[in-house]
């Protein structure tokens, strides 16, 4: 478990419990199936690219992947600071998540990436990015290993869960740790009220 700092309303935490296996394997077309069931307790708004959870048990499935396959597979133009890599979350691009205080968040991260690795992490830094990321982050809040980029070819992709309790109301951004994807704008914002 991790205890992180501070975020933009003063004193604020999560707490992280890694559950996965580095590259659990999957077929593609479950993961995009899996990416697609929104649950009942959330509301998804295109409008202004944001989901906002009503339940303090919250599961989403975390898809990373270029801008372009984002954009074919949801339909929607990724946001103008996404550069070459998005994640994808109930349909949207790199959308605001805004939970509750005390919410516990089951994240199941998948790969889509035909050539890239990939994570999500919690911070409670904002953007903008350095190349790498870490360096520069008083407030890291979680850590998971990079998962490897699909295969395409044996249709196979790679996924890692864990949980993340939000503790407390604060500013929190998700973003990719890989040298260079954060900076050229892989990451979303959390809003936890």
């Amino acid at each position: 478990m991790m205890n992180g700092g501070s975020g933009a309303s003063g004193m604020s935490s999560i707490m992280v419990g890694m559950t996965g296996q580095v590259g659990t394997p999957l077929a593609i077309q479950t993961a995009v199936q899996d990416a697609k069931v929104t649950p009942s307790y959330a509301v998804v708004s295109s409008k202004n690219d944001s989901i906002v959870f009503e339940s303090k048990n919250v599961s989403i499935v975390v898809l990373a992947m270029g801008v372009d396959r984002a954009a074919n597979l949801t339909g929607s133009t990724p946001p103008a600071y996404a550069a070459n890599d998005a994640f994808v979350i109930d349909g949207l691009i790199d959308p605001t998540l805004v939970l509750q205080k005390g919410s516990t968040v089951h994240i199941t991260f998948v790969n889509l990436d035909s050539s890239a690795y990939h994570d999500v992490i919690i911070t409670s830094t904002g953007p903008p990015y350095q190349y790498m990321p870490m360096s520069a982050m008083g407030g890291l809040m979680s850590m998971m290993p990079f998962v490897q980029h699909a295969d395409y070819q044996q249709e196979q992709a790679y996924e890692y869960s864990y949980n993340a309790s939000f503790n407390s109301a604060g500013t929190f951004w998700y973003l990719c740790m890989y040298p260079g994807h954060a900076q050229m704008g892989m990451y979303g914002y959390i809003l936890v009220q």
